[in-house]
């Protein structure tokens, strides 16, 4: 019966993609017409998170940083620009830094699970100070399952200048994502000594995000943020979890740069 539920889960999740995308495409066609070329932001900055998913323990790392413009052809079609109001579409990736269980302790005798790459896409909708978007992954690389977050932001402008913005998050991954980060298996329980647990798809966590943005000119820009999120579910319930933490605190800070190509 779980494996038909699983089946099932993953049918509704590509469907709920394919959705996504369908939507991504026709809100960008509405958007107003723009000069053909591309604009977005690359940058780098510093992290500090949870060594991994559930750890009590935090590591400080690069991380890059990649905010997505507009795209647009000469042909008409447009993805993202205009005035930020309405339905826009994005881009969305994460990168998640490998577990080796022998640099944790409390993982022994665990397998480690490998760094991961998700792509995917998004969808906000944005109605003065108020938006509100969501985001579909999939795990190209490391693993093979579906994650997402849904969210509502509030933006507040106290300089032309400074952007400052906090809004609750609430995340959910399929059964394969859960299973590879917060299943134990019943040998990895005979040799770390953990209960065996099955973990099945579900909300992940809940949480909050606030992020200060500071503009200094029109192409460079200082990105600050940090985020509380509260696992919950199997991933509360997991025995890994249980060794290490539900609160999942994170920090960063980073520089980007604005780049704009014409077709």
């Amino acid at each position: 019966m779980k494996s038909i539920d699983r089946q099932t889960s993953k049918r509704a999740i590509a469907g709920g993609t394919a959705l996504l995308v369908s939507m991504c495409f026709s809100g960008a066609s509405a958007q107003e017409i723009l000069a053909p070329g591309l604009e977005f932001e690359l940058g780098a900055g510093v992290l500090v998170a949870p060594a991994y998913e559930g750890s009590k323990d935090y590591r400080v790392s690069p991380f890059p940083l990649f905010n997505f413009g507009y795209l647009a052809t000469r042909n008409g079609f447009t993805l993202g620009g205009g005035d930020g109001q309405g339905l826009s579409a994005r881009p969305s990736f994460r990168f998640l830094g490998p577990r080796e269980a022998s640099d944790h302790s409390e993982l022994t005798g665990l397998e480690d699970t490998d760094a991961a790459l998700e792509l995917g896409a998004g969808v906000a909708y944005t109605m003065g100070a108020a938006s509100a978007f969501t985001d579909v992954r999939y795990g190209v690389i490391g693993h093979n399952g579906f994650v997402g977050e849904f969210g509502a932001d509030y933006v507040m402008r106290p300089e032309a200048n400074t952007t400052i913005t906090v809004g609750p998050r609430i995340s959910w991954a399929s059964g394969n994502y859960m299973d590879e980060y917060f299943s134990v298996s019943s040998a990895e329980s005979g040799a770390s000594g953990l209960d065996q647990f099955d973990a099945d798809a579900g909300f992940k966590s809940i949480g909050l995000e606030a992020s200060v943005r500071h503009d200094f000119n029109e192409n460079w820009a200082l990105e600050t943020g940090a985020g509380y999120n509260r696992l919950v579910g199997d991933a509360a319930d997991s025995p890994i979890t249980d060794v290490g933490s539900k609160d999942q605190f994170s920090g960063k800070i980073g520089i980007v740069r604005k780049f704009r190509f014409g077709f």
